[in-house]
């Protein structure tokens, strides 16, 4: 809110307002969570192309921007299939949440594309994830993501191999989760 002054200081003219420190902070705030929501849907922070050899390149961008429409407080976590071969799977995900400890039967390759987050494990503190961070996790290896630490995260997933339904099997022993 505003707070209004007469005599605030002798350089700044009569009728001056000035914000009070609580309401910088939650200004700050609205300001820093309207800026993420913006530059992860914004065209300006383009995140490529994804091509199989011989085919012709999706764009992420466009994928990105859709996944994230889709979040919503009812809408946690939503996910684009990008290819499944033989031997692996690549997937893009948007989420604003934090997955329960779980672990998949084969070996996961994460890579942050928006947002940033965080990997809960079972051997040390959470592992902070940034735009562009790679995290590799070994088949039966517990984990979870968290993916609304700053803001919605998209992240692009490669399952070797490919994903199959009961590839996700709950698990505890993620710690600090």
């Amino acid at each position: 809110s505003l707070s209004h002054t007469h005599t605030f200081s002798s350089f700044l003219p009569t009728n001056t307002y000035f914000l009070t420190h609580d309401s910088m902070l939650r200004m700050l705030c609205a300001v820093v969570v309207s800026a993420v929501a913006v530059v992860a849907l914004s065209d300006a922070v383009p995140i490529g192309a994804f091509a199989q050899y011989g085919g012709a390149p999706t764009d992420l961008d466009t994928i990105a921007r859709d996944l994230l429409r889709q979040l919503s407080a009812d809408t946690k976590a939503v996910n684009h299939t990008l290819l499944v071969t033989e031997k692996s799977s690549f997937h893009m995900f948007a989420t604003n949440r934090t997955e329960a400890c779980h672990y998949h039967p084969g070996d996961t390759v994460s890579r942050v594309l928006i947002g940033g987050g965080q990997f809960y494990v079972d051997y040390g503190d959470p592992l902070p994830q940034k735009v562009l961070d790679t995290f590799q996790i070994p088949e039966g290896k517990v984990h979870a993501y968290d993916g609304a630490t700053n803001g919605p995260s998209v992240v692009l997933v490669q399952w070797t191999p490919p994903f199959h339904p009961g590839y996700t099997i709950p698990a505890t022993g993620c710690k600090g989760l």
